[in-house]
């Protein structure tokens, strides 16, 4: 299971890393049913768009945060193969919890290293120019 939840975030899905330092890991599908088999394993929820085109499906975004997303991470990254997704994941299963302190109370040190975290995650460029 592991692997083929690695092979959907490679296609259909991000990870990403939000200016105050929350993780974030979105799975994006017209099939709901396929985004209810992950959610039981990485709870998250569930939002739902529908298309003003009738021809367009309604699309569904799983989005798991926080923990939660570091322990998917933990799981699947060893089976990504998109370089740059992958990159992202093993940044933040390496750093994320040694940079972030369970009281949420930062030394200068500690968030010089949190925000280099950041800086280093929102560098690799997944979109546009310097992304492949």
């Amino acid at each position: 299971m592991k692997q083929y939840i690695a092979g959907f975030l490679d296609a259909d899905g991000s990870v990403s890393l939000s200016p105050k330092g929350q993780i974030s890991v979105e799975f994006y599908n017209c099939d709901i049913d396929l985004l209810k088999m992950i959610q039981k394993l990485y709870p998250g929820f569930i939002k739902t768009r529908e298309s003003t085109n009738k021809k367009h499906n309604v699309s569904h975004t799983l989005i798991i945060k926080n923990s939660l997303a570091l322990r998917l991470l933990e799981d699947v990254s060893p089976f990504m193969i998109h370089k740059k997704k992958k990159q992202r994941a093993n940044l933040l299963v390496k750093y994320y919890k040694q940079y972030t302190p369970r009281n949420g109370k930062y030394t200068p040190e500690l968030l010089e290293k949190k925000n280099w975290l950041i800086k280093e995650v929102k560098g690799i460029v997944m979109r546009g120019e310097g992304a492949y």
